[in-house]
């Protein structure tokens, strides 16, 4: 009996990714050979992670502040470094939110301000690093399109209509159009080293976005949490939704910066990166800390919030000057409770040997607080050293 021999059956698919034909015999083979297997495989990815990067709220917000300004330009000339700069401005202004927390407790937002306006008079404000500074929400609110100078900004003859928005531009276009001002490279590379939305959290996000009702209480306390929520959290809330189980707010183990903090993390950061002219100032007040055993308490009240958020906007560094004296004679009039050091002493013999000096200081903090009427409580306490340090004289001053 003469064996028969079965013939395979060949094929010719078209490589998906040369878009040559190619003979086969395996039927489940999709490319001509591996190399064009790997190069789709990897386009794919890079197609997949584009997508996912860019429906994430930081791209969101790049969105929302170019057709705030009504122009793509503002994202012109971006490296990988400013881009990656940027999003730490934008995730660390989250952080001090405390993911939504603070909002949630009825304290007022942290916002991103923009040194050079957005729209000032004559140029438009640039969302770049070096052009912002996390700030109170009430501050940034009462700038308004004022500009001390500094900043980073294009004038708006360069503005081309090429590049023009509608304020009712859709986001998801302008997402696009700034991927392709930014450049994809430059895009995935940052989304690649801040890991920006990975794939898992945004179908987590999506789902919860389409599902969740704001008009149910049980749903809509989490509406300020996915944002910024890791995807381990997020797959908790999307269980809890389904009835699957309880969900706690990951957020009851975080708590949120106060002002004077904020102020003074931005003021390195600027300071670090743009302006080490304001450098010294902040030394100043962590030399103060320092020989006082930490039990100094830095917190500005509304007058020193409104220099340093002025000097962190273009004034000059001398502008929180009144802020810092005033402090270390704050300290040096309550040597049992701060305890100074020698070296804070000697750090303060200048002030108390100079009476003119003293009269400059003292008058310059008077003339800030006559510039700041609206900021200013009906009494103000000016501190003028006489004498010996531990032998202070309070002078109680009307504003009225």
């Amino acid at each position: 009996m003469t064996a028969t021999s079965k013939t395979t059956a060949k094929r010719q698919p078209t490589c998906p990714q040369c878009k040559k034909r190619f003979r086969t015999t395996i039927k489940t083979k999709k490319f001509c050979n591996t190399a064009c297997s790997q190069n789709f495989n990897k386009e794919a990815r890079r197609v997949k992670t584009l997508f996912n990067a860019t429906n994430s709220p930081f791209f969101q917000e790049l969105a929302r502040q170019a057709v705030r300004a009504r122009t793509l330009l503002i994202y012109k000339d971006f490296s990988q470094e400013q881009l990656e700069a940027l999003y730490d401005v934008y995730a660390a202004c989250q952080r001090m939110n405390g993911y939504g927390l603070r909002k949630e407790y009825g304290a007022t937002q942290f916002e991103i301000s923009h040194i050079a306006p957005v729209r000032g008079e004559g140029s438009v404000g640039l969302f770049r690093a070096d052009n912002l500074v996390i700030a109170p929400m009430v501050l940034n609110r009462a700038h308004g399109t004022k500009h001390f100078g500094g900043g980073a900004a294009l004038p708006v003859a360069e503005l081309s209509p090429r590049f023009a928005l509608e304020k009712d531009a859709n986001h998801a276009d302008v997402i696009q159009r700034i991927v392709k001002m930014i450049g994809e490279e430059v895009v995935l590379a940052v989304v690649k080293s801040k890991k920006i939305q990975p794939s898992k959290r945004q179908a987590l996000y999506s789902w919860l976005v389409d599902n969740l009702d704001p008009t149910n209480p049980d749903h809509a306390k989490h509406l300020t949490t996915i944002e910024t929520a890791s995807a381990h959290i997020l797959a908790r809330i999307k269980r809890e939704v389904q009835d699957k189980e309880a969900v706690t707010d990951f957020r009851v183990f975080q708590w949120f910066d106060d002002d004077t903090s904020v102020l003074m993390s931005e003021w390195e950061r600027v300071g670090k990166a743009y302006r080490p002219e304001i450098l010294p100032a902040l030394e100043r007040l962590q030399f103060l800390d320092t020989n006082t055993s930490h039990r100094f308490r830095m917190e500005f009240d509304a007058i020193d919030m409104q220099l340093a958020f002025d000097m962190l906007h273009g004034k000059p560094a001398h502008t929180v000057d009144s802020v810092i004296d005033a402090m270390y004679a704050k300290a040096l009039a309550s040597p049992l409770l701060y305890q100074p050091t020698e070296e804070l002493l000697q750090a303060m013999q200048p002030i108390v040997q100079a009476p003119a000096a003293r009269k400059s200081v003292t008058q310059s903090f008077i003339e800030e607080l006559d510039s700041q009427m609206e900021y200013v409580a009906p009494i103000a306490l000016v501190v003028a050293i006489s004498g010996p340090v531990e032998e202070p004289r309070f002078i109680v001053r009307s504003s009225l």
